[in-house]
């Protein structure tokens, strides 16, 4: 088989729909911080390691959405900014590398420091 039989990358493939990508900036930017607060306030019933684990997916999440340029997460930046969400215009460099990088660390500690309550802690 030749190379040109197959679809290049990004051909036949729909994009988006940008209410898509707008639906998934408002739960990336109020839905998780939503469930992860619930984790907590049920943390003393179940223990912090759902928290913790939460904490630590969703830094994991938001810094692989920024290194990968996910438009969802440019719009939630948008939001953050109170901007206008422009899934269809994405300029990456209107996003400050202090937020690109040090909301997903801050998160990142929430959850370790979780992970040493649940586990360091006498209870």
């Amino acid at each position: 088989m030749n190379r040109e039989q197959f679809p290049k990358r990004g051909e036949g493939h729909r994009p988006p729909s940008h209410t898509a990508i707008i639906l998934l900036a408002y739960a990336h930017r109020y839905l998780w911080p939503l469930l992860l607060y619930l984790l907590l306030i049920f943390g003393r019933v179940v223990g912090y390691l759902p928290a913790a684990i939460g904490f630590l997916a969703f830094s994991a999440y938001q810094l692989i959405g920024y290194l990968c340029r996910w438009s969802h997460i440019f719009c939630s930046f948008q939001n953050m900014n109170r901007e206008k969400m422009t899934p269809d215009r994405i300029n990456w460099a209107q996003v400050s590398r202090v937020d690109a990088y040090l909301l997903p660390c801050l998160w990142a500690i929430c959850g370790i420091l979780l992970l040493f309550l649940e586990f360091c802690v006498e209870k």
